[in-house]
Parts: C-alpha cells; sequence; structure tokens
C-alpha cells in the first residue's frame, strides 16, 4: 500500500476510461519516497442507483494481495461519495488491445486502402488471431490468476480480453475484480453478471440453478478462442441453449481443441478446475514452474511495442516508475 497517498502529489496524466459510476484514470504520483504511475479508479458508492460496490473490489484485491498475476491495490481512499483506488499500471495496455493489432496486422493484404474496403465495406470476415505458443503463455497466466482467486473463494465473473492487462515485463495480469464474489462453504452465486458473449451458460439460468468457480473457466474458454481464432465463436451469443457438438477451425492443434472441449463443456461440474486446465497437455511444452515464478520469457509479437501507453515521462534516473 501506498501509505503516504494522502499525502502524495497525485496529477492526471490520461484518462482512460469515463462511465456513470466512475472514472478511470492514468496518474503520476509524488511522494517523499519518489515517483510513481498508477491507475486511479474514482467510483461512486453503493445507492438505489447504483448497484456496483466499490467495497467488495476493494476487498477482494486484498484477498488476493499476495497473487503477482493480479494487478496489485497500492492504496484506497474513502470519501463522503466515492472510492478512490490506486491501482499497478500495466503499460502494454489490455489483450484486446492487442488482439485488435494483430488481427488487423497479421490478416491484413499490406494496402491499408484495400483493408478498409474488406473489412469496412465488404464486411470481409478476415481475420487473424496469435499463434498457439503466444496464446499458451497469456492464457496460463489467466489460470494462475483463477487458481489463486478460486482458493481463496472468489469467483472473478467478468473475464475477457479488456479485463487483461500487460504489465511493463509483458506478463499477463488479471484485473477488474468489481464484479468479483466470494463464495463460502460451497455457496453459489445466483445474480447475472458478467459479459454476454464471455458468460457461462449457468449465469444465465442462474437465478434457478445457481453457478460457481467453473463459470471462469467457461470465460476462459471463450477467450482462448478468440485468442487464437481472432474472434470468439459464432455461437457464443446462445451459449445458454446451444446443443450441438463443438466444432473447432481446423487450424486449432489436436491438443487444443481437446482442451477447449473441457473448457466449454456446458455441464458446470464437467469441466476442470484452473489447476487441472493447466495439467492439460497442450500446456506441456511450457515450462510452468518458471511461469509461476515470472522468470519465462514472455512472447514478444512484433504488434506489442505499438500498444505501450507513452506518458511523456522519463524512466531514467529520477524518473517514474511503473507499478
Amino acid at each position: 500500500m501506498l501509505a503516504s497517498a494522502h499525502k502524495a502529489d497525485i496529477k492526471s496524466v490520461k484518462v482512460l476510461g469515463e462511465g456513470a459510476f466512475g472514472i478511470v484514470d492514468l496518474v503520476r504520483v509524488t511522494s517523499p519516497a519518489g515517483q510513481l504511475l498508477c491507475v486511479r479508479k474514482k467510483l461512486l458508492k453503493a445507492s438505489e442507483t447504483n448497484n456496483n460496490d466499490p467495497a467488495k473490489e476493494v476487498e477482494a484485491l486484498e484477498a488476493v494481495r499476495a497473487c503477482p498475476f493480479i494487478t496489485q491495490l497500492w492504496s484506497c481512499v474513502v470519501g463522503l461519495y466515492d472510492y478512490t483506488l490506486l491501482l499497478e499500471y500495466c503499460p502494454y495496455g489490455t489483450l484486446e488491445g492487442l488482439l485488435q493489432e494483430v488481427s488487423y496486422r497479421r490478416s491484413g493484404t499490406g494496402n491499408a486502402c484495400l483493408d478498409f474496403l474488406l473489412v469496412s465495406v465488404l464486411r470481409s470476415e478476415r481475420r487473424a488471431g496469435l499463434n498457439e505458443d503466444e496464446a499458451r503463455f497469456y492464457v496460463a497466466c489467466c489460470l494462475i490468476a483463477l487458481e489463486d482467486m478460486h482458493a481463496r473463494g472468489y469467483v472473478h465473473r467478468d473475464i475477457k480480453p479488456s479485463n487483461c492487462l500487460l504489465s511493463e515485463s509483458r506478463y499477463l495480469l488479471l484485473s477488474d475484480l468489481g464484479l468479483a464474489k466470494r463464495l463460502e462453504g460451497g455457496a453459489k452465486a445466483h445474480s447475472t453478471a458478467g459479459t454476454p458473449l464471455y458468460m457461462a451458460p449457468e449465469i444465465v439460468h442462474g437465478n434457478k440453478t445457481g453457478y460457481s468457480f467453473s463459470a471462469d473457466i467457461w470465460s476462459v474458454g471463450i477467450m482462448l478462442w478468440e485468442m487464437v481464432d481472432g474472434a470468439v465463436p459464432k455461437w457464443a451469443a446462445v451459449s445458454w441453449y446451444w446443443t450441438k457438438t463443438l466444432h473447432c477451425p481446423d487450424k486449432f492443434s489436436p491438443e487444443l481443441k481437446d482442451l477447449l472441449c473441457g473448457l466449454l463443456e456446458k455441464s458446470p461440474r464437467d469441466r476442470p478446475t484452473a489447476t487441472a486446465a493447466l495439467g492439460h497437455r497442450w500446456f506441456a511444452s511450457l515450462d510452468l514452474p518458471a511461469l509461476r515464478a515470472q522468470t519465462l520469457a514472455p512472447p514478444a509479437p512484433a504488434e506489442l511495442p505499438g500498444l505501450l501507453i507513452h506518458t511523456g515521462g522519463s524512466r531514467g534516473a529520477g524518473g517514474d516508475k511503473h507499478l
């Protein structure tokens, strides 16, 4: 935590997002300990018109503080009407941003005008995704984060590329625990939460059957499919009544197809846990102990440097730290 956050000089560098119940911006924090860059989230307290409760997000972030694959909470200041959170800054943005850049760069013709015509006018489905080695690294990071969350009794409920950040060391960190819910003693959640395309079938029926940690595993499966194929499966929006056999794109390896068949089992009880998924043979080529220690060299997609968020600060002597 930033013990001196109350006394620190905080200056906004760039607005990253804004909504009805809060604002997110990149800030430079100057204190007696030096300078660092953080993401600041200012969130209105829960009320009759605002069901989002920042206190629950803070509680979840505190619970998973020891996990290096989840964005860290450095400070929280509670005001009369809102919460101000200072969070770890990830300079390479989101996995969603990387996937968009990869799709554009790797599926393009090399002619900007022709690419615009194909995509915007002719609605071409030309698309590209990460290669399986790149996807393997990133999805393993996400599963390690979920291992920790689930072990501590929390279900994330909103796994998707825009909630996966790329740190300065180019590791994937799970973020945005605003919908995270603690499940105790085998309890189940019943409220509808999440993003429809990534939402497990049982969440759609949550008020009747309830759901648990396996809902996150389904979301990982949809995200993994998108990472390699360049788009979510066409049936994702109607997963709640999808009954056909899963047919993966031909370009997927047999091992990836087998893993996806497990992650996207319609029955929650038949899906693997995060730990079991990491033991699948598709991950056999990955040095998991080194990954857990964050000593494994991350993939370096050619598109990644272009995603770096420029702040105008120097990282030399006396410069900003990216935390």
